[in-house]
């Protein structure tokens, strides 16, 4: 009798110990946080993005005093390895991942000192992700154009279509298609060259195909092809 009770003693304190241990594990993952954020509707912020912080600090350093052809938008432009295809020409990269409209926005500073020649402009996939109202998204967008038309007259803006995501990724491309079309209306009314990339990845089922993306939203080899492909014949 007496065995059994120690017994139960000791699996009852291993078990609180591995209670405490799942919470602390927890708590440093940050999912608390996340809980109380996502239950108390905390919105997003991007200058609590560590790596907008990290890049745009980078970006401030940078030697680089006059551009031919800046990329400005989300992770799906950072990781386009977009001098290697240009080689003739400075280009400079303004990709960060998880950005926002509102985040490029707020650095179009480094962006506008580069008197770049060109700018490819993509970006709304993460608004959609962090459920920004697509009114708050599309704002900020007009006062992108705006500011870069303005501060840039003579520079070609390029207004590149969100790309499509695939059906795993749980936001569902018609909500893509609704802020592209909004997109594309921002462009035809400053009359700037706008390019429907989604066109171009999207399947028959209005679903981005596996073989051209390694997680349902950023871009295999294959599928930046056909990005730039796209880009030489709209931007010659």
């Amino acid at each position: 009798m007496k065995h059994a009770k120690k017994i139960i003693l000791l699996l009852s304190i291993s078990c609180g110990l591995l209670f405490c241990m799942v919470l602390f594990l927890l708590y440093r993952g940050g999912y608390f946080t996340s809980l109380y954020n996502t239950v108390n509707a905390v919105p997003y912020s991007y200058g609590d993005n560590a790596q907008y912080i990290q890049r745009e600090s980078m970006f401030e350093i940078s030697p680089a005093t006059k551009a031919d052809i800046i990329f400005v938008g989300d992770s799906i432009t950072a990781r386009g390895e977009w001098q290697e295809f240009f080689p003739d020409k400075v280009v400079l990269n303004r990709g960060i991942d998880s950005d926002v409209t509102e985040g490029v926005y707020n650095r179009l500073s480094v962006i506008i000192e580069a008197k770049p020649e060109k700018i490819f402009l993509m970006i709304g996939i993460n608004d959609l992700r962090q459920n920004i109202p697509t009114e708050t998204t599309v704002d900020y967008y007009e006062k992108t154009l705006d500011t870069l038309q303005a501060s840039l007259p003579d520079c070609e803006i390029y207004v590149q279509s969100v790309l499509p995501v695939n059906s795993s990724t749980g936001i569902p491309n018609t909500q893509v298609q609704t802020l592209n079309v909004a997109i594309k209306e921002l462009a035809d009314s400053r009359n700037l060259i706008y390019i429907d990339l989604y066109s171009l990845l999207v399947d028959e089922t209005n679903d981005l195909p596996s073989a051209y993306s390694v997680d349902g939203v950023h871009m295999t080899g294959e599928a930046y092809e056909i990005w730039l492909d796209a880009l030489k014949e709209n931007a010659k």
